[in-house]
């Protein structure tokens, strides 16, 4: 029994030397007093082995680890312990998915990402696994939020846009969303409230989007905090038909709840 318990240690020893990726079930999850972390157990031909809650990801890990008891998980190992205990890491795992992505990305290639979750400057998205921010303003030339056109687990096709100096992906859309709508500025005339949202935010004015394919410049507000993306009310004070320029000022910024159904 000893030399086959040693004979399977050195297997997956060999494994860490190859970078092999394993596939297994969560058997169960506890605290490891020795480790001092929550683990994720698996069970590799009757080797034990773990999962630390920081191997688990490549973001930090907070909440219970409960609802990934069983349900399959790809890891490579990261070490094996002289009393039997093998150490693995999925992080590993997605970290050479993302290089590999990255590098494919760098390279000019585009990707299909999937739509994750919604924040008020766009959306992060998913392609093999890996996480990008793809903001508002590289989704759509006339600045229309992803949001409003889009829905959790629509696909869009992604180029690579940069990567930060602490390792956030953003992406911008291969073909940029264009609105059908055309902008007759006689709908508009002074003193009509709007809504609008913030596209850019300069020293001298901020650029209000109020309708497709039209910004409406006005004055940085005094009192209000304002970020970009944020829906505004919106009241105009000028309408230049010859050049085709809108002015304003912002009234106030609308709560993210406002904008729901008025029952």
């Amino acid at each position: 029994m000893e030399n086959q318990t040693t004979a399977t240690l050195e297997k997956y020893a060999r494994f860490q030397t190859e970078g092999k990726e394993l596939t297994a079930t969560i058997r169960m999850t506890k605290f490891d007093t020795e480790l001092k972390s929550d683990v994720l157990m698996l069970d590799f031909d009757g080797v034990l082995a773990y999962v630390p809650r920081e191997e688990f990801d490549l973001r930090t890990i907070t909440t219970s680890f409960v609802p990934y008891v069983g349900r399959k998980i790809r890891v490579l190992v990261k070490e094996v312990r002289e009393d039997g205990l093998v150490i693995c890491s999925r992080k590993m795992v997605q970290e050479n998915k993302r290089a590999e992505l990255v590098q494919h990305m760098v390279n000019g290639d585009s990707v299909t990402a999937r739509i994750t979750k919604f924040v008020k400057f766009g959306a992060y998205v998913s392609a093999n696994g890996v996480s990008f921010l793809l903001q508002n303003e590289h989704f759509a030339d006339d600045y229309t939020s992803i949001s409003e056109v889009k829905a959790i687990g629509d696909e869009i096709e992604i180029k690579l846009l940069r990567v930060s100096q602490n390792g956030n992906l953003f992406a911008e859309a291969t073909e940029k969303h264009k609105s059908e709508t055309v902008v007759n500025l006689e709908l508009f005339e002074r003193d009509q409230v709007v809504i609008g949202t913030i596209r850019n935010i300069k020293p001298f004015g901020v650029f209000v989007c109020i309708a497709p394919n039209l910004d409406a410049l006005c004055p940085v507000p005094e009192e209000a905090e304002i970020e970009t993306g944020m829906k505004v009310q919106f009241r105009i004070t000028k309408v230049d038909n010859d050049e085709g320029k809108v002015r304003g000022e912002i009234l106030r910024v609308l709560a993210e709840q406002q904008e729901e159904e008025i029952l």
